[in-house]
């Protein structure tokens, strides 16, 4: 199912609210979860809490500057969610992306981070099941033209490690070498300072950053690849299963529905079904 259908369906439920809210809940309730999870077979990093690991900034899913200064975002309330009905206290860590998909991030439970799963990353950890999904979005400067004809001939801004590198290299095949990036605010600025022509990112992602430039870049189309989101666990982690029950109960209960309708489309200005596709 689309993300604009899912959005549709329940965009008027209310049950994220109610599920939010329970986060200040009786401690009654939180040992009931205790209870639940330990029943379960969910193994913490740290006793007592649920670390969820994440690569900042992330507009729409992690509205903040930093881990203690989240305010909203579609993959934190998945992290508060997931807290709440394991009754542990959430904490967020901030990685690096490049390190959290090759499998060196330590001491945490799980990461949320718009991690495309692929069977390479497969190999150093483990995934959930899918929660969403996303194709390649091209963002470019306001009156930049990318057709099938002109795109290998366009020097392009990646993020190091990163599905759309992926994408270049097999499919589209540039001409001229991508730019790899760190992180993305030194993508994304590399394309207003004229560096690179185009940035090939998440569809979401790179909506959520044409909003966001004052009408300087634009998103001019996407590429269909399939690519869709799960978190990443440490390999071998003995939550998996727990995970992906949770997973499955905000998929059933309308909780990720309602945190696109909440989030993630204010935050695109546009929905993403509506960006046109184009061919490699």
């Amino acid at each position: 199912m689309s993300l604009l259908a899912r959005v549709l369906r329940l965009a008027a439920s209310t049950l994220l609210v109610a599920v939010l809210a329970a986060c200040g809940s009786s401690s009654g309730a939180s040992s009931a979860s205790n209870s639940a999870a330990t029943a379960a077979g969910f193994r913490p990093a740290k006793a007592g809490t649920l670390t969820v690991a994440t690569n900042l900034p992330g507009p729409g899913f992690w509205n903040g500057t930093g881990p203690d200064t989240m305010t909203g975002g579609y993959e934190y309330g998945m992290s508060r969610y997931l807290a709440e009905r394991l009754g542990l206290k959430l904490k967020i860590t901030n990685v690096s992306f490049d390190a959290l998909v090759a499998g060196n991030v330590k001491g945490f439970d799980l990461a949320l981070s718009t991690i495309n799963i692929t069977p390479a990353r497969a190999k150093v950890a483990d995934f959930s099941d899918e929660y969403l999904s996303s194709d390649q979005g091209v963002l470019v400067r306001k009156g930049t033209t990318v057709t099938a004809s002109n795109a290998r001939g366009l020097h392009w801004g990646v993020m190091q490690a990163s599905t759309s590198l992926d994408f270049l290299n097999d499919s589209l095949k540039p001409t001229r070498s991508p730019a790899v990036y760190q992180d993305q605010p030194s993508m994304f600025a590399a394309l207003g300072a004229r560096q690179v022509d185009a940035v090939l990112l998440d569809t979401v992602a790179v909506l959520a950053e044409a909003k966001q430039s004052n009408g300087q870049l634009e998103v001019v189309g996407q590429y269909r690849t399939g690519g869709v989101y799960g978190a990443l666990l440490p390999k071998g982690s003995p939550n998996l299963a727990v995970v992906n029950r949770l997973i499955g109960d905000m998929k059933r209960d309308g909780t990720l529905d309602q945190l696109a309708s909440k989030y993630l489309v204010p935050e695109f200005g546009q929905n993403p079904d509506t960006v046109p596709y184009l061919q490699p």
